[in-house]
C-alpha cells in the first residue's frame, strides 16, 4: 500500500499511520472474519495498487497507542497472546487483548465513536469475541464472558449533562456471556466463511459474490410518498406495496419515490471500491 503524505506530516507520523498487511497468505484473523469475502479477496490482491494519505489514517494512532499504553502494565492477566487454528486449507488467527484465566474472562480494548453506542450496533464486536472464544476454546481454555471496552474518542461532557440517551461516559463496556451452543454456532460460522474464501480465491474479481447488505453497511431500500410541489417525503415505507396504497388514499397529487439502499462502507471506508464492480455498479445506478 502506498501512504501519501499531502499535508507534509513529519515522518514519524507518517510511519505511525502506516498499515501493513494485516494476514499471511492462507491465514485469516478474527476482525478480518467480520469482513465481505469480496473485500477479503480484493484486498489481499490488490494491496500494492491501493493508495491513502497519512491524514485520513489518523484514527489507527489512537488505537495503537491505547493498545500500547496499556500492554505495559501487568494485573495478573494474559496480554496480547495469540491464537491459531487449522481450519480446512486455512488457518484462523486471533490475538487477545487481555484473558483472565481465573474467571474466564476475555478483554479486548477498542477506540470507538458515539454514535456507534447511541445506535447499539456491535455485532461485529460480537462476532470478533465469538471468534476469540471459539479459538481458546480449540487451545482447552474455558471462556464464559467476553467485555468490549471502548474508549470514546468523541465523547462530549456537555451533552451528557443535557441528553440522558447520550453515553453518560467517556467508556463504554458492552460485555456478553459465552454459551456451548452459541460457541457450536460459531464453529460452524467459521468454517463456512473460510470454505467460502478458499472457494472465492479460484474465481476472477468480478465473479466472487458481492458482500451481504450487513457487511457493506447497507440499510433496506425504502419508498417515500412524495406530493408535487413538497421537497420533503409525506412518509417513509420500508414497502412498496405500503407506500403505494398511502399514496393512492392522499390522492393523485402524490407519488412514491425509491430510496435504493447506500452502502455506506464500500463509498468510505473501503480500500477496494476502485476494485469492485458491484461498488462501480452501485455507483452508475445511483447517477
Amino acid at each position: 500500500m502506498k501512504v501519501t503524505n499531502n499535508l507534509h506530516l513529519p515522518a514519524a507520523f507518517v510511519q505511525a499511520v502506516s498499515v501493513e498487511r494485516h494476514n499471511k497468505a492462507g491465514c485469516y484473523s478474527a476482525t478480518t472474519l467480520n469482513k465481505g469475502v469480496k473485500e477479503i479477496i480484493l484486498q489481499e490482491r490488490h494491496w500494492e495498487e491501493f493508495s491513502v494519505d497519512a491524514a485520513d489514517n489518523v484514527w489507527a494512532v489512537f488505537g495503537t497507542a491505547v493498545h500500547a499504553i496499556l500492554e505495559k502494565y501487568s494485573d495478573g492477566n494474559f496480554h496480547e497472546e495469540k491464537f491459531d487454528i487449522a481450519v480446512s486449507e486455512s488457518r484462523v488467527t486471533g490475538v487477545v487483548d487481555s484473558y483472565d484465566m481465573e474467571r474466564g474472562i476475555i478483554a479486548d480494548w477498542k477506540t470507538a465513536s458515539v454514535y456507534k453506542v447511541m445506535k447499539g450496533d456491535f455485532a461485529d464486536w460480537y462476532k470478533q469475541g465469538m471468534t476469540y472464544a471459539w479459538l481458546l476454546k480449540q487451545n482447552g481454555l474455558d471462556v464464559r464472558r467476553c467485555r468490549f471496552i471502548a474508549l470514546l474518542k468523541d465523547h462530549s461532557k456537555s451533552k451528557a449533562k443535557t441528553d440522558s440517551t447520550y453515553p453518560q461516559s467517556p467508556v463504554f463496556v458492552y460485555e456478553f456471556e459465552i454459551t456451548p451452543e452459541e460457541l457450536t454456532a460459531t464453529g460452524e460460522r467459521i468454517t463456512a466463511k473460510v470454505k467460502a474464501i478458499e472457494e472465492a480465491e479460484r474465481m476472477a474479481d468480478d465473479e466472487i459474490t458481492p458482500c451481504t447488505a450487513e457487511e457493506r453497511w447497507a440499510d433496506a431500500d425504502k419508498y417515500a410518498v412524495m406530493k408535487n410541489g413538497r421537497k420533503t417525503a409525506v412518509r417513509v415505507f420500508d414497502t412498496l406495496i405500503d407506500a403505494e396504497n398511502c399514496a393512492g388514499e392522499l390522492g393523485n397529487s402524490h407519488y412514491v419515490e425509491h430510496r435504493p439502499a447506500i452502502s455506506r462502507k464500500c463509498g468510505e471506508y473501503c480500500l477496494c471500491k476502485d476494485f469492485c464492480n458491484f461498488y462501480k455498479k452501485e455507483q452508475g445506478a445511483a447517477k
